[in-house]
Formats: C-alpha cells, structure tokens, sequence
C-alpha cells in the first residue's frame, strides 16, 4: 500500500502545546480528536501535531501544498514569522501520482524548494542539497533501464527523467536529516495531537 506523507518539521520548537502551535501559527476551524502516532497521517486530510525530539512536526496536505508556489504564500511567511529562529524543513510524498516536494527556508528565506508529480518538475530553485548530491552521484537508473528508455525517448526527456527521479527520492533522505532515520522508520516514535475539522 502506497504510504502518502505531507508533514513540516520546524527544529528546536521544544515543548510547545500542540494547541498552542495552532494559535501561533493563526490556525483555527479544527477540534482535537486524540492521540495517534505518523502512521495515521496516512491519506488523511486531518491536522496532526506533535514532536519527535526537539523538532516540532505538523503534518496535512493543504498545510504543505502552501510551501510550493512562486513566491511564499500568507501561510508559509506565518511559518517564518512564528518561528524565526528555526529550520522550516516540508515534505511531500505521493507515490500515486509520482508526487513529491521537498523545502528548506532558514533565517526567513527559502534555501531549496522542489516539487513535482508524474514526470514533471514544477518548482526547482536553489543550490543542491548534500542528500540531492549524494543521490545524483550513485546511479539513477540501470544500464538496461536507460537503453530502453532511449529508444523511444529523446535525450533531453532521458534526462529530465532522470532528474525527476533523483527528486523524487530526495524527501526520504533528507529525513534522516531530521529524524536520525528515514521518517518510516520512526513513525511509531512520532507521537501527534490529531485535530479534525470542526
């Protein structure tokens, strides 16, 4: 079963009430429902908020569709405003329809913004993150896999393919920065406040 994930992590936010963040962040129209833990963010247009360590995660998918446009959206300059000594870190997974998304702001601006879905990259600004260079040096696709691609593709789609896909698997990676391990990994250890709406 294909695991959908939209969660921001904003670093050294300790002990915050999962109430509390809300308030701050202006966010209003939801009631709590109970307690869970990441998997439950799963295809669920809740609002889930908690903390692994000392990094807050909040995670619904409209909350982090607002981090991926061209010029930062009402919510995403909330974002910088509550948490202005932080690390903004978003992410998108959607194996459905190919979609992922991945965003770094620090000081207030955006480092690295990246997304896209089905083949396509939509956004794609700032330099490479380490866990993008590392990925980019191992092989994307098998010897095999790219002859066969070639044959009905130009070389130019060969490689926007390739760049799509070493994009896609950036958001996996870049978890670790975060969690010590990949976000499934620690799923169970992400204990969230889960809020519907009201």
């Amino acid at each position: 079963m294909a695991w959908n994930k939209y969660f921001i992590i904003v670093t050294d936010q300790p002990g915050i009430e999962p109430g509390d963040v809300l308030k701050r962040l202006g966010i209003v129209g939801f009631k709590l429902v109970g307690q869970t833990d990441f998997h439950a963010t799963n295809k669920s247009d809740d609002l889930f908020v908690g903390y692994f360590g000392q990094q807050l995660v909040i995670a619904n998918p409209d909350l982090v569709y607002s981090f991926f446009s061209d010029e930062p959206s009402e919510i995403e300059l909330k974002f910088i405003e509550t948490f202005p000594n932080s690390i903004i870190a978003v992410f998108m997974e959607n194996s459905t329809v190919d979609q992922f998304g991945f965003a770094i702001i620090e000081g207030g601006h955006r480092i690295r913004v990246s997304d896209g879905s089905d083949g396509e990259i939509f956004h794609d600004f700032g330099p490479l993150l380490p866990e993008e260079e590392n990925i980019r040096r191992g092989p994307i696709f098998d010897p095999d896999e790219l002859e066969e691609m070639r044959e009905d593709m130009s070389e130019q789609e060969v490689e926007n393919m390739i760049r799509f896909e070493a994009n896609w698997r950036v958001p996996r990676q870049l978890s670790k920065r975060y969690f010590g391990e990949t976000v499934e990994d620690v799923a169970e250890e992400i204990r969230l406040s889960q809020y519907t709406k009201s």
